[in-house]
């Protein structure tokens, strides 16, 4: 494999937990509530609990070829040609999951900053960063998710300001309807929580290997905190029938926050939450033109991603999505990210077991 430059597990630690919390983080606490009105929140627990066993699972694959992506360890133990299907495949995923974070950030910024600018021309902006930072690699992306996180530790205090409207009581009785509503809202918890599957393409960059596992626990673990932290904050602020009205209850419980200095709070929130958004989208992208380029076998990886970024400029010049089209995309990835990141590891790890005692190896 050629020389490679390493990722920290602080930069892989934030790096997938911006890419989980990224677009899901606005509209979660609805869709939560719609599912299990105000006791949607004990659903991220199990989100958690489901992420964290696709995580172990994920890690213990990769300990079978810990110098190669899985693109490596497909043609390792299934041929060529699998491993040729296996990026066609994460090519289109990931490109659906660029297009699903372009389109939701856009989508946000016409109804909130900039109703008169067409989608396109916001798409064309910010796809010149993207290139710029996912040309260079999953390190560089890397810190930009520490310098991300670290722009946006002042969000949290924010929504503090909104508490003193809060009604607790609007949680009570917990479970007033049983555990079935609950136990049905964890389906909505499988695309908030996709992002384990960038072990696949970073575990070989990793510096300590060794405590893979041990990131991504934490790295779930702080995403489900932030999850439940805006829940929580959104389900006590408005009432149980309110909430669901929303399209993104996170940006509408700061018109309730005034200061002094600033009169749009949710102004503030949103220019700053391109930056988060933009962790599902860059390493997307760098992802489908490493993809594509093992997958052709032709150029270097920069000319695949500037071909697909033009692509993705096109497609929205030809057709302007809404938020219709982006909730039947979140729906779908829902199922796609289900098979992709949560059952395909499973199914890997037992595959690779099975083959490992059929050939003699010994265990990693």
């Amino acid at each position: 494999m050629k020389t490679i430059r390493q990722v920290s597990m602080l930069q892989f630690t934030l790096m997938v937990s911006a890419f989980q919390i990224s677009v899901a983080f606005l509209s979660l606490p609805r869709e939560l509530a719609r599912q299990a009105g105000t006791d949607g929140w004990i659903a991220i627990f199990f989100g958690w609990g489901m992420a964290t066993l696709a995580s172990a699972a994920l890690v213990k694959v990769m300990k079978n070829n810990p110098d190669g992506t899985i693109l490596d360890l497909l043609q390792r133990y299934m041929g060529v040609w699998a491993s040729k299907i296996a990026a066609f495949i994460f090519t289109a995923y990931y490109l659906l999951l660029a297009y699903d974070g372009f389109m939701i950030a856009t989508l946000v910024i016409k109804l909130w900053l900039l109703p008169s600018t067409y989608i396109y021309v916001l798409v064309l902006l910010l796809l010149i960063p993207t290139f710029q930072i996912a040309q260079h690699g999953l390190q560089a992306i890397g810190r930009y998710s520490e310098i991300v996180t670290l722009l946006s530790i002042w969000i949290p205090f924010i929504y503090l300001a909104t508490l003193r409207h809060a009604h607790w009581l609007y949680l009570l009785p917990v479970i007033k309807e049983g555990w079935l509503p609950v136990l049905s809202t964890i389906k909505i918890m499988v695309y908030p929580m996709l992002g384990i599957g960038l072990v696949f393409f970073l575990y070989p960059y990793l510096v300590r290997k060794d405590k893979a596992l041990r990131a991504m626990v934490i790295s779930n673990t702080l995403t489900c905190l932030v999850y439940l932290g805006i829940t929580l904050v959104c389900f006590v602020y408005f009432s149980p029938d309110e909430i669901a009205e929303y399209n993104e209850p996170v940006i509408s419980i700061m018109k309730s926050i005034e200061f002094q200095f600033i009169e749009r709070v949710e102004v503030l929130f949103i220019a700053f939450y391109l930056f988060v958004f933009s962790c599902i989208w860059i390493p997307s992208m760098h992802l489908v033109s490493m993809n594509s380029a093992w997958l052709l076998g032709k150029g270097p990886e920069r000319g695949h991603l500037a071909l697909w970024c033009f692509a993705v400029a096109v497609s929205f010049f030809i057709y302007r999505p809404s938020f219709i089209d982006a909730a039947r995309v979140n729906n779908f990835l829902n199922l796609a990210g289900f098979v992709m990141e949560f059952a395909l590891p499973v199914c890997l790890l037992l595959y690779v077991a099975i083959i490992r005692k059929v050939r003699g190896e010994k265990r990693s």
